[in-house]
């Protein structure tokens, strides 16, 4: 049986092995990038605030304004024609895909090598954050 340090040391192997990949690369340039563009920080920021304002009243069974819907619509055109956040889009979902394989390759590890079925421990798949 392999001892703890052992795995969590090839665990930190992993996450500098994602860390250099281009994918990850990438998506860091172009979140440093968004943090200079003034225009593009300010959108993603609005549109979260936003988004957060409307899950709320969504749970508390308040209505959502027509003002509101109208916010949400600019915000989302806005987002989609700015350059930079097309590329911050794009990149995530690029980072998102390579995780999703990462996660897929840990739970066949995870699974019993003799008969390739998930043992009780894999059944529930984990989510890998890198940050």
């Amino acid at each position: 049986m392999v001892d703890i340090q052992k795995l969590l040391d090839e665990a930190q192997r992993l996450g500098s092995l994602i860390g250099s990949q281009d994918v990850v690369k990438t998506f860091r340039e172009i979140t440093a990038q968004i943090d200079l563009d003034v225009t593009a920080k300010s959108l993603l920021s609005e549109f979260e605030q936003l988004m957060e304002t409307l899950a709320m009243k969504e749970a508390s069974m308040q209505p959502i304004e027509v003002a509101e819907k109208q916010k949400y619509q600019s915000l989302q055109q806005s987002m989609a024609i700015h350059p930079l956040i097309q590329k911050l889009m794009a990149a995530q979902a690029d980072y998102s895909d390579l995780m999703r394989k990462v996660q897929e390759a840990i739970n066949k590890g995870v699974s019993n090598p003799s008969t390739g079925e998930p043992q009780a421990v894999a059944a529930a798949p984990s989510k890998i954050i890198l940050d």
